[in-house]
């Protein structure tokens, strides 16, 4: 679980980087839709396999969701987005 968690932590960084570098569209929306795979793969993971997982995975992997769910509300208030997805 930790490494899944880095490497896929990895791979988002560079896309939201690449994207405030370059302000391709394109960026956000593949950051924003791996964040939300990456969530809904973390849930069913963490439902899955909940009685082989420690404490500690469990704690990396709920956190790791906090922060990429924050991060990915903080995108789409900076393009100006309504949850709705239509622009203001």
């Amino acid at each position: 679980m930790r490494s899944a968690v880095f490497e896929i932590s990895l791979v988002l960084a560079a896309l939201i980087l690449g994207w405030l570098k370059t302000g391709w569209n394109s960026l956000f929306f593949i950051a924003l839709g791996l964040i939300g795979f990456y969530v809904v793969i973390v849930i069913i993971y963490m439902v899955i396999k909940r009685s082989d997982m420690t404490w500690g995975d469990r704690l990396i992997g709920v956190i790791a969701m906090a922060v990429w769910l924050a991060l990915a509300w903080a995108m789409v208030q900076e393009k100006y987005y309504h949850l709705w997805g239509i622009l203001n």
